[in-house]
């Protein structure tokens, strides 16, 4: 089994993508052109049926543009009223809503969850509301149980689940924790969930801002959110439910007008003060930081840096993100609905060296560009690309580059092209060695090639590096690894 990382085809691969280049002008309509070519490029990359980014500098809109369409069946083209699910970038909402109250003296960062909610377990007696902002409760994920339960069915099998971790001890990524911050909220406010946000961050309105975590239900000017299927080779229609009770986790529906507004707002203070943004925005201090290497959460939002300079956001469903860089005061907000890789970072990296004067002036080396010479399978120069755009960037994690080059790697392996697959693999294991991902793939290849002892050096390495066993895959590597020491 290769691990994840999906691309079409070798002849995909090998598309040129000329606007990758950058030759990059020095107006605004250069730029802007800029932009647009390199957007409607990544979605022929990426196979994005449709997109729309905003950058705001300050308050003033400097780029705002739709591309491609909302609907493919229906052949509806995206435009200012189209709205886009954001998937997970409602934790920001959700966040700002928490602090609204906590700015409104209603709640406290060090109030226990007790204090709002009964009969929890003993084992929930100690997370507090910091640690539902932060994903550092330890407390059980419902994603794991079927959305058919009721809500009561849902909390008694939570009640009766083991604690991952203990509280504050680090960071898990949580879809229980904004369960419950919305249950707290509702109990506070006594205003359900939805209406409160829309009354305190939207004027209340419905109009280009709505909640649903249905991809079924049916909504005017909706884009229809599609994954790809590499059984048929194509996209198709997204059909999870998530409930009501996805909503403060998952479920915001917005315009990208609406959201430049909601943007203004923050920048402005009408949302929350400069006090209360810089708590949000304070890191959380794990007390396990240096064994889990998770010291890049705020407060509800994830800290991310683009040839350095820092900048506050959150990305949901690999189709939407939200980027405030702080000292350029300039917002990237990226909307899509669907892919066929992953690339919402790479984008946004992207068009922030494209955009910010700093990076700008730097001719900052684009992800895009390294992409294109992985594609085009000139690697000694891909190499030497990747070694600048990580000089260039001590502090980004470059997860979305690192999924695209392994899955150009498995794209050559499945059209059983195993020389070129494994040049690849060579390539981002040589880059990213502590990457357990980029070693599996390698000692998979060692394993196809009968290199039988890289290939168990490698399954062996990779084991190590998987310390949390992400997608239950070291069991399998262990397995093949003693399989082939018993040959």
């Amino acid at each position: 089994m290769r691990i994840l990382g999906a691309v079409a085809t070798v002849l995909f691969l090998l598309f040129s993508i000329s606007c990758f280049n950058s030759n990059k002008g020095t107006n605004k309509v250069g730029i802007d052109q800029e932009i647009n070519g390199y957007l409607t490029e990544a979605m022929e990359l990426y196979t994005i049926p449709g997109l729309a980014l905003a950058v705001i500098e300050g308050n003033n809109l400097v780029y705002e543009n739709y591309f491609g369409k909302a609907s493919i069946e229906d052949n509806t083209l995206v435009d200012n009223k189209t709205i886009f699910r954001v998937f997970s970038t409602t934790k920001l909402i959700t966040t700002t809503a928490v602090f609204q109250l906590i700015e409104d003296g209603k709640l406290k960062l060090e109030d226990s969850i007790s204090k709002y909610l009964e009969g929890l377990p003993t084992e929930w007696q100690d997370v507090k509301i910091k640690n539902l902002l932060s994903h550092s409760s330890g407390l059980p994920d419902f994603i794991r149980y079927k959305n058919t339960l009721s809500d009561k069915e849902l909390m008694e099998k939570l009640y009766r689940d083991k604690m991952q971790f203990k509280t504050g001890h680090q960071h898990s990524y949580n879809q229980t924790n904004y369960w419950l911050l919305a249950q707290i909220i509702e109990k506070i406010t006594s205003t359900p969930f939805d209406d409160y946000v829309r009354n305190n961050q939207f004027d209340g309105s419905r109009n280009g801002v709505l909640f649903s975590s249905n991809a079924l239900e049916v909504i005017p000017k909706r884009a229809t959110r599609y994954v790809f299927s590499r059984k048929t080779q194509e996209l198709i229609k997204h059909t999870s439910n998530d409930g009501v009770r996805g909503h403060s986790g998952n479920g915001l529906n917005i315009s990208l007008t609406k959201f430049v507004e909601w943007d203004k707002k923050l920048k402005t203070n009408k949302l929350l003060s400069e006090n209360t943004k810089s708590q949000m925005w304070s890191p959380f201090k794990f007390a396990n930081r240096f064994a889990y290497q998770k010291d890049d959460f705020l407060h509800g939002w994830g800290l991310y840096y683009v040839n350095n300079l820092e900048s506050y956001g959150f990305s949901g469903g690999n189709v939407a993100a939200y980027r405030y860089f702080p000292g350029s005061k300039t917002t990237i907000i990226l909307l899509s609905n669907g892919y066929q890789t992953p690339a919402f970072d790479i984008i946004i990296n992207d068009i922030a060296r494209i955009t910010i004067p700093e990076l700008r002036a730097k001719k900052s080396t684009l992800e895009a560009e390294v992409m294109k010479l992985v594609m085009n399978h000139q690697l000694d120069e891909a190499s030497q690309s990747l070694k600048v755009l990580n000089e260039e960037n001590p502090n980004t994690k470059f997860d979305n580059l690192k999924w695209n080059i392994n899955g150009f790697g498995n794209s050559y392996a499945w059209n059983e092209e195993f020389d070129k697959g494994f040049e690849i693999f060579k390539l981002n294991a040589h880059t990213y060695p502590d990457w357990w991902v980029s070693i599996s793939a390698l000692a998979e290849s060692f394993d196809q090639q009968k290199d039988t002892l890289n290939a168990i050096r490698n399954y062996e390495r990779s084991v190590k590096l998987n310390e949390k066993n992400e997608y239950d895959y070291n069991e399998q590597m262990i397995k093949r690894a003693k399989e082939l020491k018993n040959q």
